[in-house]
């Protein structure tokens, strides 16, 4: 069985929705959306070479400008400098938390940081801190938050 240009752009797309609907990281539905645009060219146009271009173009664009609008830029008051936003596990340092299971200086406790629970231990090594205190982040080692009981 030989299999169109068409089905083949069919196939493309929806190989990349299966991996966006995978991941759910908002980046290979552009090139879903690319691959769909370059099947309606197709039926325009046999030139496989423009059928990419198309492709390419329209998820490219399709990411660059949907990366713009999702990722907050901020930039300083004189609008000079661009400043970096911190994402991920950085966003937690220097938050607030409160104690969901106790830390001790033998056991690991949990500590919830933004409405997310982090195996935490005390940045005092003979410290131990109760549940329901609150605590601030001070660092992060491996997948541990550091985390200092706030008095």
């Amino acid at each position: 069985m030989i299999l169109s240009i068409k089905g083949i752009w069919i196939l493309i797309a929806i190989a990349f929705a299966i991996i966006e609907a995978a991941t759910l990281s908002l980046t290979m539905i552009w090139f879903t959306i690319g691959a769909f645009c370059a099947l309606v060219v197709s039926y325009f146009t046999n030139s496989i070479p423009i059928q990419i271009a198309v492709f390419l173009v329209i998820s490219f664009l399709l990411l660059f400008l949907a990366t713009k609008k999702l990722i907050k830029i901020d930039r300083d008051k004189d609008n000079t400098h661009w400043v970096s936003v911190d994402t991920n596990i950085d966003a937690v340092i220097g938050k607030r938390g409160f104690i969901v299971k106790e830390i001790t200086p033998q056991e690991v406790g949990i500590v919830k940081v933004k409405g997310e629970e982090w195996t935490a231990v005390s940045l005092n090594d003979n410290e131990t801190i109760k549940i329901g205190s609150e605590v601030v982040v001070k660092s992060i080692e491996g997948v541990k938050l550091i985390v200092e009981e706030i008095k």
